[in-house]
């Protein structure tokens, strides 16, 4: 799927977070419409290469890229890495400008499937920018240039080119429903997946298939707890279970850490609405699994979440069954994330892990009495 905005999403109940993040390596298709001679197209490539496989907090608080790549630090990316990604803040947004100049070229008439794939990829980068620095105002234009796509692109005539298109819109609808806490647009969202998924056929891209029936579980999920429905949440197991039947560890590991922790959060989710002690305790060994999965070097803010994750479970188990070892294990389990976290500028989830602390110290004193 020419995929260039950052559409997997990593949920963090443990501290009452979510994470968009990238791992699909293949951003640099977006160069594949742009003049090798370009001034651009050496740093766009660059930049590309330096937002790959990486993790980040969709909030609404950094209102430029720029602002999104001072906020970096050394938990999420190489210290070194922090110069060449403001750089490349200032290329997405040079891109912008060289592609629009490319579509006032273009005649819909003598080349619509150049025309169109502009279109596509003005609303990639326009989507990017909005995903990275927290703004609605992007995600609102990356939507108008895939409105401007589907014009040309239609459903019956070029499917395959229209769904990855129409699945892009419901990224940008669900990410503009987070920072906007907008369930109309998740709902919309949700809609669009549906409709993207019908047309991405799993015998010839499996891959794709199963990143629009990831969305849908995220979305599903995200409507799942805010509306405290247990059939949204069935719902988004089923669309995960789905996803994770192509997603192995052999053919992509970071879709399947992904996957994994996100039906560990679906089916945490459900034990905790529905008080499903079996539910609970399904989740804390699928979270230990993926715990074993990711190296020691690799990512560490992706580490600290499962952790969390794996933590309240534990401390909802304890909840259920008034069970004080796990209350106690998940005091030292956010205790321990805390340090990392104090080690970062991630203050907020500093706080966020230091109120799960007192939350959990709270229980063990109820459990000791």
């Amino acid at each position: 799927m020419p995929q260039h905005l950052f559409a997997e999403t990593l949920l963090a109940p443990g501290l009452g977070v979510t994470f968009n993040w990238r791992y699909q390596n293949n951003g640099r298709d977006l160069l594949s419409i742009m003049d090798r001679e370009s001034p651009v197209y050496g740093a766009l490539g660059q930049a590309i290469d330096r937002f790959e496989h990486t993790v980040f907090d969709l909030t609404p608080d950094k209102p430029t890229l720029i602002e999104w790549a001072n906020s970096q630090d050394t938990l999420q990316d190489a210290a070194d890495r922090r110069e060449l990604r403001l750089g490349g803040a200032h290329v997405f947004q040079q891109s912008i400008e060289l592609l629009q100049g490319m579509q006032m070229m273009k005649d819909r008439e003598t080349d619509p499937a150049g025309l169109s794939a502009i279109h596509h990829n003005i609303g990639d980068v326009m989507g990017l920018i909005g995903q990275r620095s927290g703004s609605s105002h992007f995600l609102e234009q990356a939507a108008l240039s895939y409105e401007q796509a589907l014009e040309i692109r239609k459903e019956d005539e070029t499917p395959l080119e229209w769904a990855h298109t129409t699945f892009n819109m419901g990224i940008v609808m669900h990410d503009i429903g987070q920072l906007e806490s907008d369930n109309r647009m998740l709902k919309q969202a949700h809609q669009t997946y549906t409709q993207a998924a019908t047309k991405l056929p799993r015998n010839t891209v499996p891959e794709d298939w199963s990143a629009a029936m990831s969305s849908l579980g995220t979305v599903l999920y995200q409507l799942g707890a805010q509306r405290r429905g247990a059939r949204t949440l069935e719902q988004s197991l089923v669309a995960y279970r789905n996803a994770l039947s192509e997603r192995t560890k052999d053919k992509n590991r970071f879709a399947w850490i992904i996957t994994q922790n996100n039906i560990a959060a679906a089916m945490q989710g459900l034990g905790e609405h529905e008080e499903d002690i079996g539910s609970l305790e399904a989740s804390v060994p699928v979270y230990e699994e993926i715990l074993k999965e990711i190296k020691e070097d690799e990512l560490p803010l992706v580490r600290a979440m499962v952790n969390a994750n794996r933590a309240s479970a534990l401390l909802a188990l304890a909840n259920e069954s008034d069970h004080l070892d796990m209350a106690e294990t998940a005091v030292a389990e956010f205790e321990k994330i805390e340090s990392l976290l104090k080690q970062t500028d991630y203050k907020h989830y500093q706080e966020r892990a230091a109120a799960r602390i007192v939350e959990s110290k709270q229980l063990v004193d109820s459990l000791q009495i």
